[in-house]
């Protein structure tokens, strides 16, 4: 709040370039904000993925999360018509960096909990990721409806 009220009176006061560096400021702290809670969808996405790469099979519970993921993803990552929050090629380097949290939350679920250290040693991360940008990819090029339908298909094979 005092950020804008800050805006108003540099913009009263014609102080034009402050006031710009406000809205940078404001703009910069959206954005982030918004990938913020990107991330924490990427990060559930990846938990369930773990988990079905790991228990090899799909509950239909893991199977409504990752949809869900994957729909409030493509929602939420658009800036407008052809922008974005999250560009395609950017997403190796958040699900990178999401992976050990994911990974750390999983193994609270996977076999009535397991080592952070021994549930690592089983997962096979380059197919991990493989999979996660290939989901993430849909989001750009289906719409919502044709997601959850090519998404579904492409997790009965997991199943």
């Amino acid at each position: 709040m005092e950020e804008i009220l800050e805006l108003k009176q540099n913009l009263l006061s014609g102080n034009i370039n402050q006031a710009l560096c406000i809205v940078e400021e404001l703009e910069e702290v959206g954005r982030k904000s918004i990938i913020e809670n990107l991330e924490s969808f990427l990060v559930i996405l990846l938990i369930h993925l773990i988990k079905n790469q790991v228990e090899q099979r799909l509950t239909s519970s893991w199977k409504k999360s990752i949809l869900n993921s994957l729909v409030a993803i493509q929602k939420k990552n658009k800036l407008g018509k052809k922008a974005y929050y999250i560009y395609k090629d950017e997403w190796l380097e958040y699900i990178e960096s999401n992976y050990p949290s994911a990974l750390l939350n999983s193994s609270y679920e996977i076999r009535g909990g397991m080592d952070y250290q021994e549930l690592k040693m089983l997962v096979a991360q380059k197919d991990l990721f493989y999979l996660t940008n290939s989901l993430l990819n849909l989001t750009y090029l289906k719409n919502q409806d044709e997601l959850i339908i090519s998404v579904s298909n492409e997790l009965e094979k997991l199943g």
